[in-house]
């Protein structure tokens, strides 16, 4: 059985995030008074977590210290909610910083330098590859891997966030957070591919480096908001097929079971994108990449052994096609919820090909085979499509299973066959009549990033996470100074846009 049923509904109370209320358990006495010392008193038993967050205490931190937040001495450092520098530093640090006024976070001298240096040659990237991602000059990116006390933490952290590395642990982590299973196959790809799949350009390795950051942060923040969603529900299968079951019709299987668990039916999916984002809670990131790319599988694993994943949509190429967007999600959608971390590794890129092919034709890769049978399957269910397309099969029937289901030609004509067990001819692509998304189509699923207020905020961070970073700072869990650095902006254009971006996404509330 590849699915988990555990309970994942929580609810708000009072007003508070529901992750600073876990854990509410009785705190021993001395941690009671430590917690105090640092937040300011608080009532007992309440979590850490949720003992920062009620606190008024800021912190500031610098390059490789952190102080107390104090507004006359005009800090020039990023300034942290006490939730913000409990969860990158811990209690220790912090009583240390309100006992002393500041504590030291630098784990070893010329650990910024080395974190950033390592991952961009890890990542295969030159100085002035990375300094156009991040809007530096090519002296400044030598700067920060050579003498990082030169530049300003916020310029350091834009770099580490671009890397893929965890800002917010650059220095009291030597390594930064990295990943380095994502930054090995990232380097692949860049120059020694597999047959068949598609050599990344630096900004493509840039773009999918960063969506990684992308879904570190919102997956962070989501829980805290009540926004879970039931993708955790799924547990990963790690059954690919044999000779006598393939992997297409282990495909079918996990698309049903899915599609039962979420009380779909039969009915087609009305939206990919919302039932992916709202309903399952997983990060969609929007991306330019290569035109044949379709999408990618994104995991970041964390050094507590937790792993959050995301889907990466292209907006380049034949995703332009509603329906064809609607497999691209369906598809990875497939590899994020079943594929175990042995075969999704930390990401899986995706071509239009690979997307478009027969599911139970001939196919070298399995783990491919069994996506685009779940993703065909999860969005027209087999029984479904025998009732709209029954045989004789008509060139106007495969168009019903089109529009129906949204679906392309392609794939539409692939899945009839199929649903028949191949026993029976499909009409030629020339003899089936022109069909086209409708206007409903488009709207329940177009790109997110068309239009947002804040016109320097990269393509990879609008969308829904631009939601949950504006009501992450709503809720206090962390300051303007970290969502303007989210979205690329100063904190005054931030502000400024706050109501727009929150009338965007009201979801993400």
């Amino acid at each position: 059985m590849c699915l988990s049923l555990a309970a994942t509904g929580s609810s708000r109370r009072d007003g508070m995030p529901v992750a600073a209320r876990q854990r509410e358990s009785i705190v021993p006495p001395e941690s009671q008074r430590t917690l105090d010392f640092v937040f300011g008193q608080h009532d007992p038993g309440l979590s850490p977590e949720a003992v920062a967050l009620r606190s008024q205490r800021r912190f500031v931190r610098g390059n490789d210290q952190i102080s107390i937040y104090d507004p006359e001495r005009n800090p020039t450092g990023h300034v942290l909610t006490a939730l913000e520098a409990y969860e990158a530093f811990g209690i220790d640090v912090l009583a240390e910083a309100v006992e002393y006024n500041s504590a030291v976070i630098l784990r070893r001298v010329g650990a910024i330098e080395s974190a950033l240096r390592r991952r961009r040659e890890a990542l295969g990237l030159t100085s002035q590859a990375l300094a156009r991602a991040v809007h530096l000059r090519p002296d400044e990116i030598e700067l920060a891997e050579s003498d990082a006390n030169r530049l300003p933490i916020q310029s350091l952290e834009r770099i580490a966030f671009a890397l893929g590395l965890d800002d917010r642990s650059l220095a009291y982590d030597p390594n930064a957070g990295a990943d380095e299973k994502l930054a090995v196959s990232l380097r692949t790809l860049q120059s020694e591919a597999d047959v068949g799949s598609p050599v990344l350009s630096a900004a493509a390795v840039l773009a999918l480096s960063e969506a990684a950051s992308v879904v570190r942060v919102q997956s962070r923040l989501k829980p805290a908001l009540a926004v879970n969603g039931k993708h955790r529900e799924f547990d990963p299968c790690p059954d690919y097929g044999s000779h006598g079951n393939p992997a297409w019709r282990i495909g079918y299987g996990l698309a049903e079971q899915a599609r039962q668990h979420l009380g779909l039916r039969d009915e087609p999916v009305p939206s990919m994108r919302g039932l992916v984002e709202e309903t399952l809670g997983v990060p969609v990131i929007e991306a330019r990449l290569p035109s044949e790319i379709a999408g990618a599988t994104v995991a970041v694993a964390e050094e507590n052994g937790r792993e959050y994943r995301g889907i990466v949509l292209n907006t380049i190429g034949q995703n332009q096609n509603v329906w064809i967007r609607r497999a691209t999600l369906a598809h990875e959608l497939g590899h994020l919820l079943y594929d175990p971390e042995d075969h999704l590794g930390s990401i899986r890129v995706d071509t239009y090909d690979t997307h478009d092919s027969d599911p139970q034709g001939r196919h070298g890769d399995y783990v491919e085979q069994r996506a685009n049978a779940f993703a065909i399957a999860f969005l027209a269910p087999l029984n479904a499509v025998r009732g709209i397309a029954p045989t004789p099969i008509t060139s106007g029937s495969v168009s019903e299973v089109m529009k129906h289901f949204g679906l392309s030609l392609t794939s539409a004509r692939f899945h009839v066959s199929n649903a028949h067990y191949r026993q029976y001819d499909v009409p030629s692509f020339s003899d089936i009549p022109e069909t086209r998304p409708g206007d409903d189509w488009r709207a329940s699923e177009d790109f997110t990033a068309d239009y947002f207020p804040i016109a320097q905020t990269p393509i990879q961070r609008r969308g829904q996470f631009a939601g949950v970073v504006a009501v992450g700072h709503e809720h206090g869990l962390i300051r303007d100074q970290t969502a303007a650095a989210y979205l690329g902006c100063n904190v005054r254009e931030f502000r400024s846009s706050l109501g727009a971006i929150r009338s965007i996404y009201p979801q993400a509330s």
